[in-house]
């Protein structure tokens, strides 16, 4: 009979038991995503569904029904001077200048058609808002919590004026008739501080 070292593989006996790929593989995704997601932004909360689960049996409800998804690409320009987007993973190395384009991906997962979808993706503290935003017409707030349509203005010394990009901390779109299975991308750049 062979004997096993259970000091080689202290976790031999639990190998074979559910649970411990499930935490195992959530840890090491963990491992390898954090790094990255400290440069992504965040979508709204109810429409970031990631975690929700839902059995055949059970209806969805309606911020369910979405699913997103952000990208982060580096801004690069390649030898005949052509702007090119290059992924940003957990081995990019970013310095202060870079410029990064972030594309959040909506999809309509419900039976029918969505009149209005609102979407708000937070700007992380590591960057500053250059512009680029699309689709035209968005919101933008200072606190992430109250959002007006850009440009946002303010009393500075007693005179109205624009407040610069850099102070904002997130932007919102209204999106409108979403169709079955449709996806909607909405983008911004920002700057590496």
């Amino acid at each position: 009979m062979k004997k096993s070292n259970h000091f080689a593989n202290p976790f031999a006996a639990w190998t074979n038991h559910r649970l411990f790929h499930v935490v195992a593989g959530t840890l090491v995704g963990v491992m390898a995503v954090l790094p990255a997601s400290a440069m992504l932004p965040t979508p709204e909360p109810a429409l970031d569904n990631g975690a929700l689960t839902q059995t055949a049996n059970t209806p969805r409800p309606a911020e369910q029904a979405i699913s997103s998804r952000i990208t982060a690409q580096l801004v690069k320009t390649d030898a005949t001077g052509q702007e090119m987007l290059e992924p940003v993973t957990a081995a990019t190395r970013l310095q202060s200048g870079d410029v990064l384009e972030y594309q959040g991906f909506f999809t309509n997962n419900n039976p029918d058609r969505v009149r209005q979808m609102t979407v708000t993706i937070s700007i992380p503290e590591q960057v500053e808002l250059m512009g680029d935003v699309a689709p035209a017409m968005p919101y933008g707030s200072v606190d992430g919590n109250r959002f007006s349509r850009m440009p946002l203005r303010g009393k500075v010394d007693g005179q109205t004026q624009e407040i610069p990009l850099k102070f904002y901390r997130g932007v919102r779109w209204d999106l409108e008739n979403v169709g079955i299975n449709e996806t909607v991308m909405v983008k911004y750049r920002a700057q590496v501080k």
